[in-house]
């Protein structure tokens, strides 16, 4: 059975959060001691994703599934 336009914006936005929790995950271990600790809270603070980020993301991967030509 096909997706409907909702089902597939939602997947896709599924999509772009899981990149940016696996981008933040990514940064934030190069920021890791020797002990596995982040020693600066303002770090981590600042490499969270934000919800601007999710949906700028969200928004080139459905362009890429908008277009027919591919």
């Amino acid at each position: 059975m096909a997706k409907n336009a909702y089902e597939i914006r939602l997947d896709v936005l599924q999509m772009a959060h899981a990149d940016a929790q696996m981008r933040y995950l990514e940064k934030l271990n190069t920021h890791r001691d020797d002990n596995g600790r982040v020693g600066n809270n303002k770090i981590v603070d600042d490499l969270f994703p934000n919800t601007t980020d999710i949906i700028k993301r969200a928004e080139e991967l459905y362009t890429f599934v908008e277009d027919k030509g591919l």
